[in-house]
C-alpha cells in the first residue's frame, strides 16, 4: 500500500512540474527567414533560395549559375498555399534555371536577367496560377569552373 502512495504520488510530482514548464518557442515560418528580412521588410514576401543549375554544353561542365529569388504574393490565401506547395513550386523553378543554364546562357557572359525573371514568371504563373504572384530576383551569380 505505501508503494502504491508513494508512486502516485511521485507520479504527481513529476505531472505537476511537466505542466508548470514554459512553452517550447515557436519554429520561425519562412515569412521569418532571416536571409529573407535582409532583402525586404514586406509581409508579402515568399523567399524562394536555393535555386542552382551546372552550365553545361556536351559534356563539360563550366561553372554554375545560382539564383536566389522571392515572391511578392499580395493574396494571404495564395501565400499560404504557395508555402503549402513549396517543393513544387521549387521543383518549376529549379526546371526554369536548369533550361536558362543549359540552353539559353552564353558560356562566359552575364546571365540576361530579364530572361530569367520571364522564365521564372512563367513557371510560378504555371503552379499558382497567371498573376497570383510576382518574381523579385535577389541575385543572379555565374561561378566559374
Amino acid at each position: 500500500m505505501q508503494k502504491a502512495l508513494a508512486l502516485l504520488f511521485g507520479s504527481l510530482l513529476v505531472a505537476g512540474r511537466a505542466s508548470a514548464a514554459p512553452p517550447a518557442a515557436a519554429k520561425p515560418s519562412a515569412s521569418e527567414d532571416p536571409q529573407a528580412k535582409r532583402i525586404t521588410g514586406s509581409t508579402n514576401y515568399v523567399p524562394t533560395f536555393g535555386l542552382r543549375a551546372s552550365i553545361s554544353r556536351g559534356f563539360k561542365v563550366h561553372g554554375v549559375l545560382a539564383i536566389d529569388a522571392g515572391l511578392d504574393v499580395p493574396k494571404e490565401a495564395t501565400r499560404k498555399l504557395a508555402e503549402a506547395i513549396r517543393p513544387r513550386l521549387m521543383s518549376q523553378m529549379r526546371d526554369a534555371v536548369l533550361n536558362y543554364a543549359s540552353l539559353s546562357y552564353v558560356v562566359g557572359e552575364r546571365p540576361d536577367v530579364d530572361i530569367v525573371r520571364a522564365r521564372l514568371q512563367k513557371a510560378v504563373d504555371q503552379v499558382l496560377g497567371k498573376g497570383e504572384a510576382r518574381v523579385a530576383l535577389a541575385s543572379v551569380i555565374v561561378f566559374q569552373e
